[in-house]
């Protein structure tokens, strides 16, 4: 075996262990199912996205600068790494049988936003949708910007039932933020689409279709959640 080969082993086991004591002190996790599916349980900020690779840049990063870095990687427009991604996740979740979801978070009417309020409105509500889902999901979970209104999540080790606790979860926080611009508060909303793997997903694009699928179905409604 590589070096390189070793590394990645490495890397896959230390992913399986995480996820195992994860699941194991959190048998509760509303994304993972099993008992309650409806149970409310809030992701302590320890336990986000925003904070989990703390240990790995700098322990000694203050909060303020964790979510700055976090919210710079997430808000940069890179749809090839996000892709790449998932199709690594893709390939492990066929070679080991397991669960694996993609969601979709456009922000509704961002282009009227931006046409009415001004572009500063406009990355604010970019801002605090990418604050938001780092701050909602776990750190497993793997967040980035598809395109100018619209995030990706992929969701490891999430079934049916998980995925539109998630979903549901991701649009009505949305939902209930404001954002201040020029002494005013503002609303938006996001709409959601979503699939999970499924038998004729060989690559991503069929994953990624699909999902876009649904979301062209909640953003006719606007503020709504469609999963396939």
């Amino acid at each position: 075996m590589s070096e390189r080969d070793e590394e990645s082993y490495r890397r896959e086991a230390l992913f399986q262990q995480r996820l195992a004591e994860r699941r194991a002190s959190q048998n509760k996790f509303p994304w993972t199912g099993g008992g309650d599916a409806t149970i409310e349980f809030e992701i302590p900020k320890e336990e986000s996205k925003l904070f989990a690779d703390r240990c790995i840049e700098d322990t000694d990063l203050s909060d303020d600068e964790v979510e700055r870095r976090a919210l710079l990687d997430l808000t940069s427009y890179n749809f090839w790494t996000f892709y790449k991604r998932l199709n690594y996740e893709l390939r492990r979740a066929r070679r080991y049988e397991r669960e694996l979801a993609l969601l979709l978070v456009t922000i509704d009417g961002l282009h009227e936003i931006s046409q009415q309020h001004g572009l500063q409105l406009e990355h604010s509500v970019i801002l605090s949708t990418g604050r938001i889902l780092l701050g909602s999901i776990r750190d497993v979970d793997i967040a980035g910007r598809c395109r100018d209104d619209t995030f990706g999540v992929i969701l490891p080790e999430t079934p049916a039932p998980g995925v539109e606790i998630a979903a549901e979860r991701l649009r009505t926080k949305m939902e209930e933020h404001n954002v201040a611009h020029n002494k005013k508060s503002f609303s938006f909303t996001v709409s959601v689409g979503g699939t999970n793997l499924g038998a004729e997903d060989k690559s991503a694009d069929y994953m990624v279709a699909r999902a876009i699928e649904a979301l062209k179905n909640s953003i006719t409604q606007g503020n709504t959640v469609a999963l396939i």
